[in-house]
């Protein structure tokens, strides 16, 4: 009893909650100037890519209403490619930001890939009061705390997405004791060792410490940090030291493109290892393909729109796979999740002057693809149950099924339905069964 995304399952979905979606009627005309959105990331890579096809996604269902109802009037959204080339360069990001307010005249910004790049990036937008939603990537907790300390400055940015890395912790923690209960049970392994392969990146710096505590404290030993950089294309050597220090479970944490050699590498070499983590590239877009169907049997968190969170989950995952014909990464969401409650601040504002739709977008309290999306005094998305969810996923052979393994409770306070068990890589069962 899987869940995955078929196509059959979204098409109905899809339909029987179309009528309470925005793009559901036919298009009315925009009388108004449009209103500029930027949407900023690294374009030639797939994270900035999925997240200009989410905004498009939330533009046009605004669009086919006739836009957004500024104190009566409709303005259309218009949408402003913003290449940050943000994981190759800090330098290339602010500029681009500082070019899309002062030359493009971009109203609002929507995006984001890299944590040291963003708050790079938030200080341009800061200098010039222009309200940021972070949309899809960027988890470091100093991020938001900068509204707390100073809120007169950093008022303007809010994270719709992804969660704080202090709730991406408790994400990881709470899919890898899953994975320590399956291994005890059909392994007989009483205390399973657990191996952290992270990228150098400041949104994971916070959270080692967090793990190093934690996992010893749930029954779990943790036998080695590995670090790789984002854009490595061989991590074999930290995979041998992996194996070498007898791990059970690996933990990948990446955002950038290293994730699919070590996806792919893990399966290669045959790591025997249960594995979970974050993984941006690997929530949709065409990692199996890029893996050479090596991610078998990998488990993933997935803090998109993985599992079907609220009523929005399926039909945007529908719209994304008729247009793009893939899944939607993160960031996709992301943007998606950003723009939709931004217009209805905007209107509940009845004007785009920053100073006025930052209190109303601090009321925000939107059904999104995640989950139900709140934030909290640092404008941060709340998460767990009953606010922004997040589950683990699996691939399976021969054709790459997607099964979803475990997950928050829904923004209902249900569970999501369909999870299955993981089922472990049988090359590891082989190898530890072996080794007694």
């Amino acid at each position: 009893m899987s869940w995955k995304i078929s196509r059959r399952r979204l098409m109905g979905y899809a339909a029987a909650t179309a009528a309470g979606i925005g793009g559901a009627h036919g298009p009315a005309r925009a009388a108004g100037k449009p209103i500029r959105i930027g949407i900023v990331g690294p374009m030639k890579y797939v994270q900035g890519e999925h997240s200009w096809y989410g905004a498009e996604i939330a533009a046009e269902e605004i669009n086919a209403g006739g836009g957004i109802n500024v104190n009566g009037t409709k303005h259309p959204i218009e949408l402003v490619r913003v290449d940050t080339n943000e994981i190759l360069s800090t330098v290339d990001a602010t500029s681009a930001v500082e070019r899309a307010i002062t030359i493009s005249k971009v109203n609002f910004l929507v995006g984001g890939a890299s944590s040291s790049a963003i708050m790079a990036m938030q200080e341009v937008a800061m200098d010039y009061k222009t309200i940021f939603l972070l949309g899809g990537s960027g988890s470091h907790p100093e991020i938001t705390a900068r509204v707390g300390r100073n809120y007169a400055r950093y008022k303007y940015f809010f994270r719709p997405s992804p969660i704080s890395a202090t709730y991406i912790v408790d994400m990881v923690v709470e899919s890898a004791l899953e994975l320590g209960r399956i291994i005890r049970r059909d392994l007989g392994i009483a205390r399973p060792k657990v191996a952290l392969l992270f990228e150098e990146a400041k949104w994971l710096d916070s959270q080692i410490p967090a793990y190093q505590k934690i996992f010893p404290e749930k029954g779990m030993d943790v036998v080695g940090l590995w670090r790789m950089s984002i854009k490595d294309l061989d991590v074999s050597a930290q995979l041998g030291a992996i194996r070498a220090a007898g791990a059970q479970i690996l933990i990948p944490m990446t955002s950038g493109p290293v994730a699919i050699p070590v996806y792919r590498q893990i399966g290669e070499l045959q790591i025997p290892v249960a594995v979970t983590g974050v993984n941006v590239e690997a929530e949709g877009a065409k990692f199996w393909e890029a893996t050479g169907g090596s991610a078998a049997y990998l488990g993933v968190t997935l803090t998109s729109s993985s599992a079907p969170f609220s009523k929005r989950t399926v039909p945007f995952v529908e719209k994304f796979r008729k247009k793009h014909g893939v899944n939607p990464i993160l960031t996709a969401a992301g943007s998606y999740n950003a723009i939709l409650p931004l217009a209805e601040a905007i209107e509940r504002a009845k004007t785009i002057e920053a100073d006025a739709v930052v209190p109303e977008l601090e009321k925000t309290d939107f059904d999104g693809t995640s989950g139900r999306l709140v934030f909290d005094k640092n404008h941060d998305v709340r998460y767990g149950s009953g606010y922004s969810g997040a589950s683990a996923g699996q691939w399976l052979p021969p054709n790459g099924e997607s099964v979803i393994w475990w997950a928050t409770k829904r923004s209902d306070g249900s569970a999501v339905p369909g999870l299955v068990e993981y089922k472990l890589p049988p090359w590891m069962v082989t190898h530890w069964k072996k080794a007694g």
